[in-house]
């Protein structure tokens, strides 16, 4: 409060001095033939703002008002490093100077515009994201959802100020965790981060030496184990370990095997990098996302159902592989319908880069598709030569009918989207077993895809499984509509709030953190 009371005095004398309080004044009256219409030229709404209050200052009145204006928005710049928004010092010096500037109505002018200028572009970054999602990636299509101009103005006008300003950023349990995270990691930072790292390939229970010794003060740096001098791997530490395979997606078991110590050794520096990608992701979704939807997680390879605000299903989800083309994208859609004993009708891509070249090879090959036109129906192998098509000619499509085989498993849950991509279930269950699940064509596979479609059966019949179990034994293709839509958002975190609670760390997978990050830094 002190911190406040004097920035306050210092901003009242600065605007005294320089501006005085006739000056503003005269401005009230004056604004309109010293240049306002001319800076303000291709962003009319501030000008309509500035018209709609006779040009009356917001920033530089002198009166207690615009000083409290002023205050707030400072104050905000400084802790923007808070939030991973890349403001700072260099803007509030930049403020200084505007207020500073020689008193006569043309300055009065240029800082009022400069000043209203920054503020909208600080607060759009703190409600929506400092960086356009689209820019990113061709995966990610999220858009940016900048708050409404008279809307900033009319809060920062109103009684409250700071008020206002700390209202714009998500209020989440997700966001206010990472920032408290982000605070953390830079005290870590500042003190040195987590020692040496720790030089070994494999470590296990008994082993002594150098490398337990790294370990070890790197796990208490970490926080996972109290002090202790051993410098033996004792069960205390293989508890350790445990609990940050948890914390980072790794299997449990307590061995510090090359996959670990990797993730072990990874800096301060980069998980605060993850950090300031996951505020800026939380703030791309700084909008109501429904009181029920789907989350799914790609970096996580987790899918939630949420309903006011809690968990009530998950599971494990394979999304789609690194190659650029197969990755799963990022976007936000309503589930509409789901279907039991689908037909997976193959995609264009799938049947010409895939199935093409192992029909020439072999026309027999993936004997469970059907290939069809539509102006023939279905087509017999036998009389192609496929020796004759390319990609680009190929004139014919491939389809695999319902079936315990079937690619797409007993169900396939659908959001139309441009991208084509639907989870679904799969007759392919190693592969949830695995720690890195990305497998896919994009496309997202349920672990427990009969559980989620009997989820959803609950809300629209009285005897879920029973109905589920005779439609999938009669073999037929059948749509259930969804009683209303269910908003689905597909997310990328590799930084996020676990359901224990603790702060979860991932790979980044595709490289779309490390590409949000530098967009922040060249901001």
């Amino acid at each position: 409060m002190k911190k406040m009371m004097s920035l306050m005095a210092a901003i009242t004398a600065l605007i005294c001095i320089h501006f005085g309080h006739a000056a503003a004044f005269d401005f009230e009256i004056k604004f309109g033939n010293f240049g306002i219409t001319d800076r303000f030229r291709d962003a009319p709404e501030l000008l309509t703002i500035y018209q709609n209050r006779n040009f009356k200052p917001i920033w530089t009145s002198g009166d207690a008002e615009g000083n409290d204006r002023l205050v707030a928005l400072i104050e905000a710049l400084r802790s923007a490093s808070s939030h991973g928004l890349p403001f700072g010092n260099t803007e509030v010096q930049y403020i200084y100077y505007l207020i500073a500037l020689p008193r006569n109505d043309a300055n009065i002018a240029k800082a009022e515009a400069e000043i209203s200028r920054l503020y909208f572009h600080f607060a759009s970054s703190l409600k929506a994201g400092a960086v356009d999602p689209a820019s990113v990636a061709n995966q990610i299509s999220r858009q940016r959802i900048p708050p409404n101009i008279a809307t900033l103005f009319a809060g920062i006008i109103g009684p409250n100020p700071a008020a206002y300003i700390h209202s714009l950023a998500p209020a989440t349990h997700q966001y206010l965790t990472m920032r408290k995270e982000l605070k953390r990691l830079d005290l870590i930072i500042d003190r040195g981060g987590w020692g040496h790292k720790v030089d070994a390939n494999l470590l296990q229970l008994g082993d002594t030496g150098p490398a337990v010794v790294q370990l070890r003060n790197r796990l208490i740096r970490m926080g996972y184990m109290s002090r202790t001098p051993t410098a033996e791997l004792t069960n205390s530490m293989v508890f350790a370990i445990k609990r940050f395979q948890e914390d980072h997606g790794l299997d449990p078991d307590g061995a510090a095997d090359a996959v670990t110590i990797d993730a072990i050794n990874v800096e301060p520096q980069q998980r605060q990098q993850q950090v300031i990608v996951a505020l800026e992701r939380e703030r791309w979704l700084n909008q109501p996302l429904g009181e029920e939807y789907v989350r799914v997680n790609i970096a996580d390879f987790y899918a939630d159902l949420i309903s006011e605000g809690k968990p009530v299903f998950s599971t494990r989800v394979v999304v789609g592989q690194s190659k650029e083309r197969l990755q799963t994208p990022e976007f936000s859609d309503e589930m509409t319908h789901f279907v039991i004993n689908p037909t997976w009708y193959v995609p264009r891509s799938i049947a010409v880069r895939e199935i093409l070249p192992q029909l020439k090879q072999n026309p027999s090959a993936e004997p469970l598709l059907e290939m069809f036109s539509q102006e023939q129906g279905i087509i017999d192998r036998d009389h192609v030569d496929f020796g004759n098509y390319s990609a680009a000619n190929f004139p014919y499509a491939f389809k695999q009918p319902p079936g315990p085989k079937n690619a797409l498993g007993q169900v396939k849950f659908m959001f139309p989207n441009r991208f084509n991509v639907y989870m679904h279930d799969t007759p392919q269950r190693s592969l949830f077993q695995q720690e890195t699940r990305n497998f896919s064509h994009g496309c997202i596979r349920l672990h427990r895809a009969a559980d989620f479609a009997n989820f959803l059966l609950s809300r629209m019949v009285d005897d879920p499984q029973s109905v589920y179990g005779k439609i999938v034994r009669n073999g037929r293709e059948s749509t259930m509509l969804l009683p209303k839509p269910l908003p689905v958002h597909i997310t990328y975190r590799t930084a996020f709030v676990g359901k224990n609670g603790r702060v979860q760390y991932r790979a980044d997978i595709y490289g779309r953190d490390q590409a949000v990050y530098t967009k922040i830094k060249n901001f």
